[in-house]
């Protein structure tokens, strides 16, 4: 049975799907298949996001974590990723904190904070109403949304 798992996870490793290898610099870097892996073979032809070709050294038992497609790039809940491994947590991270400016996630019920180390407007009474009675995954994560489900789990 694990046999057949592995086989069928290395049919994942086609070309122009994408995965991360490590990064001395960024941790993880994203990089895509130019040619369909073979289980057993020792060699991911790959192509970093600069466009440089890579000979990439594999083990054929840990193979690179898949990336996820970029539909989910962003995701408001860890959870809803197709692959949920460090990379693709970190690179999700990154995508709505740097470039989204939200510094709420969701992973389950639980709330990943980062901090802006700045003030920001999104505690004000506005906001509270705005969550007050809502359930927890109607709205975007926040620190009130989970206050909020605390309450109605107390409550009842």
């Amino acid at each position: 049975a694990a046999a057949a798992a592995a086989m069928a996870l290395a049919d994942l490793y086609t070309q122009y799907n994408r995965v991360w290898i490590p990064d001395a610099e960024e941790v993880w870097q994203s990089a895509e298949i130019t040619a369909n892996y073979r289980p057993g073979d020792h060699i991911l032809h790959l192509q970093l996001e600069d466009s440089t070709e890579l000979d990439y050294p594999v083990d054929p038992s840990a193979l690179p974590p898949l990336r996820n497609p970029d539909i989910l790039v962003g995701e408001n809940d860890l959870t809803a990723l197709s692959y949920l491994h460090e990379p693709a947590v970190l690179h999700n991270l990154r995508v709505r904190f740097v470039e989204s400016r939200l510094i709420y996630t969701y992973s389950g019920i639980i709330l990943v904070a980062m901090n802006p180390y700045k003030e920001l407007p999104i505690y004000g009474d506005a906001i509270i109403h705005a969550y007050s009675g809502q359930n927890m995954g109607d709205m975007d994560p926040h620190i009130f949304a989970v206050a909020e489900e605390a309450y109605k789990q107390m409550a009842r």
